[in-house]
């Protein structure tokens, strides 16, 4: 269903951490443009990348960052079970995994935190497959979980990517069941190990390689005769690009295209939601110079 990843990597004497999200979706979907909020609870302002609503009158967030630069992407996780393909929201006790996913940005100004959070839902409340990735601006943790099964990595340096089948836990779908998963987690690889930063993470959600089929990342639901694969298309993408800031509140620019694809131009669009900048529009998303031009915006509106 969709790639997801991030970088660690230095720009103009700044560290920094990305993560991205490419969102793929069967059937076509109304993304809705993103707006900042504060949580009632906690007072954390917000941003959450959502689409409409679904019958039961909720709004799924698919990605998510708030000031203290705390970040979410997912992924579902197909498994060797042929009944597990589409995977089931699923709820325990009132609380989805949208749900969860939510409260990772609305209730934790840590990764560390938030990841210990995630953990615990999945060995106590969820038990569908599942990829999930929390971080922020120094720290990057990387989960799956199916069964009551969880494995969580930390990471605080290079580049890491994920598509939609385990690597961890045991069970997931062999690449004889669904090629795309595979094809796409191995360009994606190539692709950032060659260039760890924001070009590349920009290459990653453009890349054509295979066609314009669901075999690439960027995907088109066109699978070339082939029934075996679902015809998944992408139809948006996000990067949240996080600076440390010492004794502060990381740097945070959003960068994101919504109901279309990273590889069209002049969709795009570049944000600095907790700074008071405004919208700006970019032809891609994903490129070096992008954070540059948030800089000399900054500058220029202090």
């Amino acid at each position: 269903m969709c790639t997801i990843g991030n970088a660690f990597y230095q720009y103009n004497s700044a560290m920094y951490n990305s993560f991205f999200k490419q969102c793929d979706l069967p059937e076509t979907t109304k993304f809705l443009m993103p707006a900042l909020r504060q949580d009632s609870q906690s007072g954390i302002r917000y941003v959450a990348m959502t689409r409409e609503k679904k019958e039961d009158g909720t709004v799924p967030a698919w990605a998510g960052v708030n000031e203290y630069g705390v970040s979410f992407v997912a992924a579902d996780s197909y498994t060797d079970d042929k009944q597990s393909f589409m995977v089931d929201d699923g709820e325990f006790d009132g609380t989805t995994v949208f749900d969860m996913y939510l409260q990772t940005i609305t209730q934790y100004k840590t990764a560390e935190a938030a990841a210990k959070f995630a953990c615990d839902f999945y060995l106590t409340q969820f038990i569908s497959p599942d990829i999930f990735m929390v971080g922020d601006a120094s720290s990057s943790y990387f989960i799956e979980a199916h069964n009551g099964k969880v494995v969580c990595i930390k990471r605080e340096n290079g580049s890491f990517a994920s598509t939609n089948h385990f690597r961890m836990v045991y069970g997931g779908v062999p690449f004889n069941r669904n090629h795309s998963t595979y094809l796409r987690l191995n360009r994606a690889e190539q692709i950032l190990q060659t260039k760890p930063n924001l070009d590349g993470i920009g290459d990653v959600l453009r890349d054509g390689y295979f066609g314009k089929t669901v075999w690439s990342i960027c995907r088109y639901a066109d699978n070339g005769g082939n029934s075996e694969e679902v015809e998944y298309y992408t139809q948006a993408a996000v990067i949240f690009n996080l600076t440390p800031k010492p004794n502060a509140k990381p740097d945070v620019v959003c960068e994101f295209v919504i109901n279309g694809n990273a590889s069209t131009p002049n969709i795009g669009y570049r944000w600095r939601p907790f700074s008071g900048q405004p919208l700006q529009k970019t032809d891609y998303i994903g490129r070096l110079r992008n954070l540059a031009e948030a800089d000399s915006y900054e500058e220029e509106t202090v």
